[in-house]
């Protein structure tokens, strides 16, 4: 078997998962990504109302999803050389809705309860495939976004967490990524409270920079945060 070298266009997308509250802005984050550079969005929260300009204007497009057999006719469509001509973003908003109505497409499919076992199992297996072809898919930028929740440890300390269902799953997702954004108000000049990113990891947030390029926290502005983590180097391919 030959071995295959690494791509400078594989290793020059930004990817990432954006965690945060009810209401801090995370679908409002698509006002950040430059115009010049078409999104996909993946809504599965039955409405993009805040905005809505931007959809009426065309500089936001996409599709309502509702189950996984409509995610796979997605990802199938962003495979397409038509879609990676129009787009160079996908937008999947939000994890938290997906794992809900995959939850219960698994519990339509398995209505016995001795069967909860092999229900959480293939639960899992689906929900863990999705994000990983996702998150993979070339060509494209992908942000995933999740609603926050609390959890508490073995020592009964609460911490932030993916609201997302599945234990295993919860404890395992902000693994797959390797920029995690926690969104909430952060400190910000003059003292004064700003929203922001919070990308380093504490005993109390989930998040990470494996690029090693943010600061403790960012400006919740995905164009920007983008431009810091991929440096394209003149001449080389895109």
């Amino acid at each position: 078997m030959a071995l295959r070298p690494l791509e400078v266009n594989k290793v020059q997308r930004f990817t990432a998962l954006v965690i945060g509250k009810a209401g801090i802005g995370k679908t409002s984050l698509l006002r950040t990504i430059p115009e010049t550079e078409g999104v996909c969005v993946i809504n599965a929260e039955s409405g993009l109302l805040c905005v809505a300009d931007l959809v009426e204007s065309g500089r936001v497009q996409g599709y309502e999803v509702e189950t996984v057999e409509e995610l796979r006719e997605v990802y199938k469509a962003l495979t397409t050389d038509e879609f990676k001509e129009k787009y160079k973003w996908v937008f999947i908003d939000s994890l938290t809705e997906i794992s809900s109505r995959v939850v219960g497409q698994m519990k339509a499919k398995y209505t016995d309860r001795k069967d909860s076992f092999v229900m959480w199992g293939e639960y899992t297996d689906v929900m863990t495939n999705m994000i990983k072809v996702f998150r993979d898919i070339e060509h494209y930028n992908v942000v995933f976004t999740c609603l926050d929740d609390i959890d508490k440890d073995d020592n009964n300390k609460r911490y932030v967490a993916p609201s997302i269902s599945g234990s295993g799953l919860k404890n395992r997702l902000t693994s797959y990524f390797d920029e995690v954004f926690y969104y909430t108000m952060v400190t910000g000049e003059g003292g004064k409270e700003v929203r922001g990113f919070i990308t380093q990891p504490t005993a109390q947030y989930p998040a990470k920079d494996r690029s090693g390029k943010l600061g403790h926290s960012e400006e919740p502005n995905l164009g920007k945060i983008k431009e810091k983590i991929v440096r394209i180097k003149k001449g080389a391919k895109k």
